[in-house]
């Protein structure tokens, strides 16, 4: 069945969910992204409805891809790091579904970054390992081998020097420890030299909103592997969930 080349794209973030029509020809934006703050630690259905009012301003009938900040083993949240751990256990794809009135394809968020940069972005045509970290409101991860998703991984909990990545080197990280840029690099380079001794990665690429300003840390970081901020940056969620809608196969 042929499918269709837009679909629209959502990424709940921790603090704002985002959400756009992609062209999935050339992965660029269809049409104006909208927003809506995200609540991360209400009930269900209040983020259920905050995903209801920012898709209503997308009219037709596209599929969903929703990029979550959980692990998501088919359509259902596993983990629920930076939200309400009521999250635990539901089967979002199908919740927000039957809300959207839409079919739903649902993938960790930094995944779906992933996927947009290896498509469209920083790590197309890229052989060999590439690892995508996404810089918010913790650290989310991407890891690709031949182009092939390893998914779920779940790099920014990982102890560095007796503290979580994410702990250290988030942008919600910087901002709330007050870590100067210098300070910031330092603990992400800590992060970075720690994640290529495990996985040895060919290219790293780094997303989030904190890449807006990459001209404050890139020349301070330092890693045998090729480092780069990923083309889409912090659109890259939203990109990639919709990517997702067309399934990992065609990917």
């Amino acid at each position: 069945m042929k499918t269709s080349s837009l679909a629209v794209g959502v990424d709940v973030g921790g603090s704002s969910i985002k959400c756009a029509l992609i062209d999935l020809q050339n992965g660029a934006f269809a049409g104006e992204r909208y927003s809506t703050p995200t609540p991360a630690q209400g009930s269900i259905d209040d983020l259920l409805c905050a995903l209801a009012s920012v898709a209503a301003n997308i009219p037709g009938e596209h599929a969903v891809g929703l990029a979550f900040p959980s692990v998501i083993r088919n359509g259902v949240v596993r983990t629920a790091a930076n939200l309400n751990k009521a999250w635990i256990g539901q089967p979002l794809a199908d919740l927000a579904a039957e809300r959207l009135h839409r079919p739903v394809i649902a993938v960790n968020d930094a995944d779906a970054a992933g996927l947009a940069e290896l498509r469209y972005g920083a790590a197309r045509d890229v052989p060999g390992t590439v690892l995508v970290l996404t810089l918010g409101t913790g650290i989310g991860s991407a890891l690709f081998v031949d182009g092939h998703l390893v998914p779920n991984t779940e790099f920014g909990h990982l102890q560095v020097a007796g503290r979580e990545a994410e702990k250290r080197a988030s942008g919600r990280a910087k901002v709330e420890d007050g870590l100067s840029w210098d300070a910031w690099a330092a603990e992400l380079n800590l992060v970075i030299s720690e994640l290529h001794g495990l996985l040895w990665p060919d290219l790293i690429v780094l997303c989030g909103g904190i890449t807006e300003a990459p001209q404050m840390f890139m020349d301070k970081l330092h890693c045998e592997a090729r480092l780069c901020v990923g083309t889409l940056r912090a659109e890259a969620g939203i990109v990639g969930a919709a990517l997702a809608t067309i399934g990992s196969a065609e990917i």
